[in-house]
């Protein structure tokens, strides 16, 4: 009994110390780190950053929770032969170990690539690659690394953490030289956990006019509602090479399983807003706001051309329907479904 009590009060002070972020990531802390027995009726448990290995790439995502760079080593003793990680999907975690992972990356010379998402310790893992870039597992508006500083268990800026990492000197030194000093300094001293510079594909910039945000944490809709920069992940040293690859488990992705539930009908490229059939330019601009959103996703009309609905999450595609035939006062028909149109006129 008092060794279970013991390794309880560690597992606390162990999730003070490597949970820096926000206060959601403090909870994935309770529910990774805590021993089922512990865990409160009807709270589940989230898992913690997986490791995979598929032929030459080791494939990083989820929350990192600390545990990481040891899984990383033997990911590399039993592969001998990676050559490539893909960070996916991890708003980060861990500090040291986003530090660690990053300098291991770079001392193997691998190169490293963003599927998703990547932010705080995740930036640091990709940014330890010798050579960098985006995948094209999700769409580009829905891919980037995010930078900023350390924070504590409520998400406020730990300058004296930021400090005693050397933050600044390190992204200065693994950025090849290429960083803007001044824009670091400015997301080091981000005050909320929430903020970040965020750094897209360059090409982003045809559409959106900037291929880089910065994100106080304020704002609702980040990161493409946050200031624009003008500036680029390859000017800054973000990434070396401009190509987007494919992860080489991108058929399994769930949003690319559901494309053969919901094939293409040929009607129109996704990102074709002029050919939504919309008359009303209130669902016209719904639409872009659509194309900004996660996966799953789902967007339907109605045969009037004067309604619509869109959801994303769990039963998007039920709801979607469902809330624009409420309105509609008659039944709809699916426009898009996460990054293909399967309309039909």
């Amino acid at each position: 009994m008092f060794s279970i009590v013991r390794d309880f009060f560690q597992h606390l002070v162990w999730i003070g110390y490597v949970f820096t972020r926000s206060r959601r990531q403090f909870c994935w802390a309770l529910k990774v780190v805590f021993p089922i027995g512990m865990l409160l009726v009807g709270v589940s448990v989230t898992r913690a950053m997986e490791v995979a290995v598929v032929g030459n790439t080791v494939i990083l995502s989820g929350p990192v929770v600390g545990d990481e760079l040891a899984k990383v080593k033997e990911a590399f003793a039993k592969t001998p032969t990676i050559n490539l990680a893909v960070m996916r999907n991890s708003w980060g975690g861990d500090a040291w170990t986003g530090y660690r992972i990053g300098e291991l990356f770079r001392d193997k010379g691998v190169t490293t690539a963003v599927s998703g998402y990547c932010v705080s310790s995740c930036s640091r893992m990709f940014l330890g690659g010798q050579q960098r870039m985006f995948t094209d597992d999700y769409p580009a508006l829905q891919t980037f690394v995010g930078f900023h500083g350390h924070y504590d268990s409520v998400g406020k800026l730990n300058l004296r953490s930021v400090n005693e990492h050397g933050l600044y000197r390190w992204i200065i030194k693994y950025a090849d030289g290429k960083a803007d000093e001044a824009l670091v300094n400015r997301w080091i001293n981000i005050e909320k956990s929430t903020g970040a510079a965020n750094f897209l594909h360059p090409d982003v910039a045809v559409r959106r006019k900037a291929s880089v945000f910065f994100c106080t944490g304020d704002e609702v809709n980040r990161p493409l509602g946050c200031e624009p920069l003008d500036t680029s992940a390859m000017d800054r040293g973000v990434i070396t090479d401009p190509r987007r690859i494919s992860s080489p488990d991108q058929a399994a992705l769930p949003h690319r399983l559901r494309a053969h539930q919901n094939p293409a009908s040929g009607y129109s490229d996704i990102d074709n807003v002029g050919k939504v059939p919309l008359d009303l330019v209130d669902g016209v601009n719904n639409y872009k706001r659509f194309l900004e959103s996660s996966f799953p996703r789902a967007f339907a009309v109605s045969a009037t051309r004067r309604h619509w609905a869109w959801n994303i999450g769990a039963n998007d595609v039920s709801e979607a329907l469902r809330r624009c035939a409420q309105r509609a006062g008659e039944a709809c028909q699916l426009y898009a479904v996460d990054e293909t149109v399967v309309y039909r006129p």
